[in-house]
């Protein structure tokens, strides 16, 4: 497990870690904690995923972060924290030279690489349109207050 230290230790770019910024990429009405914030969302909702952003940065865990990653039912501003969590703790094992945790980083790409992504955006949740809406008994990623409406 990696110490909130070491994290700090990559500089403020290891906690928001997001694809490549291209034209594809979300607009972001602010940050919190180093994490931007997505457009088209109620201030009852950025609360909510200012909470979630808390709440994974404290996560230290490796299943943990990676449970929260692949989990529809949690914002794409957190999950992608945890996928940048996760593969800063690889990396940094990578360049120690030290045992490399058990991270399937394809797994984890394949759950988070959509969540900055226009073209991949759910108009009616917050959450990829690759993203499974909900299985039998599973909550499923929260319905979006107002649909979005697509360029065409």
């Amino acid at each position: 497990m990696m110490a909130r230290s070491n994290l700090k230790m990559l500089g403020t770019a290891a906690l928001s870690m997001w694809p490549a910024m291209n034209d594809d990429s979300i607009p972001t009405i602010g940050e919190h904690r180093g994490v931007g914030l997505h457009d088209h969302q109620s201030p009852k909702r950025i609360a909510r995923v200012k909470r979630e952003i808390d709440t994974v940065l404290g996560v230290n865990h490796i299943t943990l972060l990676l449970e929260i990653a692949a989990d529809v039912t949690w914002s794409p501003e957190a999950r992608l924290t945890a996928a940048a969590k996760l593969r800063a703790i690889h990396e940094l094992a990578v360049e120690k030279r030290t045992t490399k945790p058990k991270i399937d980083l394809l797994h984890l790409a394949a759950c988070t690489g959509s969540l900055n992504s226009q073209k991949w955006r759910s108009p009616t949740h917050f959450a990829s349109l690759l993203d499974p809406l909900r299985a039998p008994g599973t909550e499923g990623p929260v319905r979006r207050e107002w649909p979005l409406e697509r360029d065409g």
